[in-house]
């Protein structure tokens, strides 16, 4: 029998993705042309900045070799330099002089011999003069001792004059025989020994006075007192200083002055110190011919008449002197030292700097008045570099008028300058 499906029932819809026979579906066209888009985008993208980045490599590559070719023609390129000629002139030399004034005399006093201080004469400030009772020891035991010695000088005197009678008897009696020769040759003999006896006692009598007369302290010489004891009753010992006595009428300037300055100044010279009080004359004494080892300095002193009493004897000065003549120098600007040192300055030689070391004073303008160690024709560097160094090639050119140096202006010398 046919069995029929009812006509109002409808089989299911099959889904095309449950049959593995059914065709595959197909992208949509508009990703596909959204994704290729998108990647002609990228690729456009990275293509731009991998050329700007090889651009700017070049850019940079570029600089850098145009800066090493400026470097390169500027370290090949000589630096330029500006040079003047020294001029010529003529200068009267005024050296001054640093030093301390000490007093003309002074000395450390005490007793030669020790004791106990019985009397003090003096005080601090005092002014003495030359053989002026100082202080003086108590001496009761060297009074003592004098006694005594010219008590032996008393009882050799006395054996003296037996030994004197005893001999002229006894050469009577050997003259006549009445006794043997020897007998009277001792009785000589006898005498000569009483008889130096008596010297011996002599001189203790006269060391002992010696003695005596060491308890006294008197000054050496005329002048103040600038430390004494306290008070008396201290015990010193023999050569300890108890006074310090100065003599300030006449005072001493120790000074130094470079080896150049003192072919500037001789013996006899007059050299002043000024003070509020007006100006000090002294005298150059002493130029010492020998140069110190250590500072390569000479020795200069200098005495003063201090009657007034307007210096002070430890005072730091400073004092001037004229040179015995006038001295021809040349004339530079004080741009010419090279900077950090005090005498060195530059020359062109040959086209390369050269090193001078000069002896110079400074003019009252700051003009240099060289001395020594440069030649009129040589060109000077003005305003030297701090690194430059003798050898280093350089472009010289002449300096504007208003660099040349002036004619040499009144200028001292000294410690602070000239060369070292």
């Amino acid at each position: 029998m046919d069995q029929h499906l009812p006509a109002s029932v409808t089989p299911p819809p099959t889904d095309p993705s449950h049959d593995p026979s059914g065709p595959r579906p197909k992208a949509p066209l508009i990703g596909v042309l959204i994704g290729i888009v998108l990647f002609a985008g990228f690729a456009a993208w990275a293509g731009t900045r991998i050329q700007a980045a090889t651009q700017a490599k070049k850019e940079v590559a570029a600089q850098r070799n145009e800066d090493a070719r400026k470097a390169n023609a500027a370290a090949q390129a000589l630096p330029v330099v500006s040079t003047v000629l020294p001029k010529l002139g003529s200068w009267d030399p005024i050296v001054e002089i640093d030093g301390t004034v000490a007093a003309g005399q002074s000395a450390e006093i005490g007793f030669k011999t020790g004791g106990r201080i019985a009397q003090i004469s003096v005080k601090v400030g005092d002014t003495v003069k030359a053989g002026q009772l100082l202080a003086t020891l108590d001496a009761g035991e060297a009074v003592a001792q004098l006694r005594a010695a010219q008590a032996q000088q008393r009882a050799a005197q006395a054996q003296l004059a037996l030994a004197t009678d005893t001999e002229r008897r006894t050469q009577t009696m050997v003259q006549s025989g009445a006794i043997a020769e020897a007998t009277g040759v001792q009785t000589v003999q006898q005498k000569a020994l009483a008889s130096a006896q008596v010297e011996a006692s002599q001189a203790q009598v006269t060391l002992t006075q010696v003695s005596i007369s060491n308890h006294r302290l008197a000054a050496p010489f005329a002048g103040s007192v600038t430390k004494a004891p306290d008070g008396v009753g201290g015990v010193t010992g023999p050569g300890t200083p108890l006074f310090e006595l100065v003599d300030l009428s006449r005072l001493k300037l120790k000074g130094t002055l470079s080896e150049q300055d003192s072919a500037l100044v001789a013996p006899g010279a007059t050299i002043t110190i000024d003070t509020e009080q007006g100006p000090v004359l002294g005298t150059v004494s002493a130029v010492l011919g020998s140069v110190d080892p250590s500072t390569r300095r000479v020795r200069v002193e200098a005495t003063f008449d201090n009657q007034g009493s307007r210096l002070r004897a430890g005072s730091f000065v400073r004092a001037t002197l004229k040179g015995k003549a006038a001295i021809d120098v040349l004339a530079l600007p004080r741009e010419a030292l090279r900077p950090g040192s005090q005498n060195e300055v530059f020359v062109v030689e040959n086209g390369a700097l050269a090193s001078r070391r000069l002896a110079f004073a400074i003019a009252n303008d700051g003009t240099l008045l060289v001395r020594h160690g440069l030649a009129a024709t040589e060109r000077v560097v003005l305003s030297p570099r701090s690194d430059a160094q003798a050898g280093d090639r350089v472009s010289a050119q002449v300096a504007p008028a208003a660099a040349a140096p002036a004619a040499a202006a009144p200028a001292t010398t000294g410690p602070a300058t000239a060369a070292k």
